[in-house]
């Protein structure tokens, strides 16, 4: 095992916290988990549970966020997640979707994130974060088959199969759970790497399953079923889904089972009940994908190692097809302002039917291409965007972005506040955006106090408290501002102090 996997694992485990009760370990190939003083200690300190106890005693809801959101911050760190918002956000709004149509937790209970992975994969860690690779997207035809991966992660968490995973095994399965989670983390970067880390952590159990045993794979089927059938989606793509699958495996040139299958073992039987099921609910009339279609293309050419090669692939989609897709044009406008080409992106947006460009993903491109050309009507169309759709922030990120751009610092400033004000759940990026507004209009408090929220959103307290300290060594003493700054810091050490 390299070395990087065991800085890993210890990043990941060697934690002091009680709630989580893992302790240190570390992990040798051939000799699976060895067991540090530290953690036989924690096990007699926390009275962990034995076999047979409730999942609640085995791993409380509370512990599972605890635990997932360690996990979440490792992940954040160290895979290549996608940045893009707008991408960001059309799977998280997917996901949200399903998880209200679940009729179980709330969807800020949720996170939904992209890997830059072209492997097909996709999985759920405990309190709800669930990442699917861009190679799992890309496989997928429609929208309401990436639905069936979403759907079928989301009963995994509200079915609370990690918990219970770790409820019906021994004290050691503590440790095997934790090494699989961790592997699937250190397998996104490293599929070699993560197996091997996989391998030793099972060699400490009498598992055979990767992830969720076979019972817990069916039933997440059948949760996953129901809820597209509450989302009003057709529940005959899980099968489609599964087919997808199954067809991609077979043409696999690697030799190697798809990482999806090895952590979701698909079988015959399996394939089966999902087709059976789907039958008992009215087929539904498919969604309108060209948002799908949309988000697909600007993560292939996000992703792209090769834009010259995806450049000409796209044009040779518009040449052999006269009635080409308008994804294709979508692609091709999108290629070229990255390539600095605003009037080919602007000849392109023009041959549009105008209905196109009120679709967000096309209203944005826009946005960029004609910033400079027509400042005051790029200038109109985001705000009438804006005011459709006022809970994006890929709408207000560009707003941003452009008031930045032509110096109306305040103006942005103030933007970027009422957004994080009014915002149900503030994307984390609005506090960065404003931190570094801030910064620039010499508002060094405001700024630190931004990136501390910033910091808070993505459960890195630690950062955050620093942040709120270096923002009241700005303000005056006795003032109204330090009297303020000072309780938001009490208030998160307090939450830092009931995370642990």
């Amino acid at each position: 095992m390299t070395h990087q996997i065991r800085q890993l694992f210890s990043k990941l485990f060697c934690r002091s916290g009680p709630a989580l009760a893992f302790g240190c370990f570390a992990l040798t190939l051939g000799m699976g988990i060895v067991f540090s003083p530290a953690l036989t200690t924690a096990y007699a300190q926390q009275n962990l549970p034995i076999m047979g106890e409730p999942a609640d005693a085995a791993l409380s809801p509370l512990e599972e966020q605890r635990l997932g959101a360690q996990f979440m911050r490792q992940i954040r760190r160290r895979l290549p997640l996608v940045q893009d918002v707008q991408a960001a956000e059309y799977i998280q709004q997917l996901g949200d979707r399903l998880v209200a149509s679940s009729g179980k937790g709330s969807t800020d209970d949720f996170t939904f994130f992209i890997i830059n992975d072209p492997s097909i994969n996709a999985f759920a860690i405990p309190g709800g974060y669930i990442g699917v690779n861009t190679g799992l997207i890309s496989a997928m035809a429609e929208v309401e088959q990436l639905s069936s991966v979403l759907a079928h992660e989301i009963a995994h968490v509200t079915q609370r199969h990690h918990a219970r995973s770790f409820a019906t095994s021994n004290r050691s399965g503590w440790t095997t759970a934790a090494a699989i989670l961790a592997a699937i983390v250190i397998s996104q970067s490293s599929p070699q790497a993560g197996q091997a880390a996989l391998a030793a952590g099972l060699a400490a159990s009498q598992q055979t399953a990767i992830n969720f045993t076979r019972s817990n794979e069916v039933e997440a089927d059948r949760i996953g079923i129901e809820i597209l059938a509450s989302a009003n989606l057709d529940t005959r793509a899980m099968a489609e889904t599964f087919d997808i699958l199954r067809r991609q495996n077979s043409v696999n040139t690697s030799g190697l089972v798809l990482e999806y299958l090895r952590t979701h073992p698909l079988d015959v039987n399996r394939i089966a009940e999902a087709a059976d099921r789907a039958s008992q609910n009215p087929a539904r009339k498919r969604l309108n994908s060209l948002d799908f279609q949309l988000f697909k293309a600007r993560l292939e050419i996000l992703t792209s190692r090769d834009l010259a090669q995806t450049t000409r692939q796209y044009r040779s989609n518009v040449r052999d097809n006269n009635t080409s897709s308008v994804q294709d044009k979508y692609a091709l406008a999108m290629l070229a302002e990255l390539d600095n080409n605003t009037e080919q992106g602007r000849k392109i947006l023009n041959s549009l039917d105008s209905s196109a460009l009120h679709n967000p993903f096309f209203a944005l491109l826009s946005a960029d291409i004609n910033a400079f050309k027509h400042p005051g009507e790029t200038d109109k169309r985001l705000s009438a965007l804006a005011e459709l759709y006022p809970e994006r922030y890929s709408i207000v990120e560009k707003q941003l972005q452009f008031l930045v751009a032509t110096k109306r610092l305040r103006d942005a400033s103030d933007l970027a506040t009422r957004y994080v004000r009014s915002a149900t759940t503030p994307n984390p990026r609005a506090w960065m955006q404003l931190a570094n507004i801030q910064e620039k209009l010499d508002d060094s408090s405001g700024s630190h106090e931004s990136l501390a929220r910033y910091f808070e959103a993505l459960d890195e307290t630690g950062r955050a408290t620093s942040q709120l300290r270096l923002a009241i060594n700005e303000v005056a003493t006795g003032s109204q501002d330090e009297i303020r700054l000072s309780a938001s810091l009490k208030l998160l050490q307090q939450k830092a102090a009931n995370s642990r």
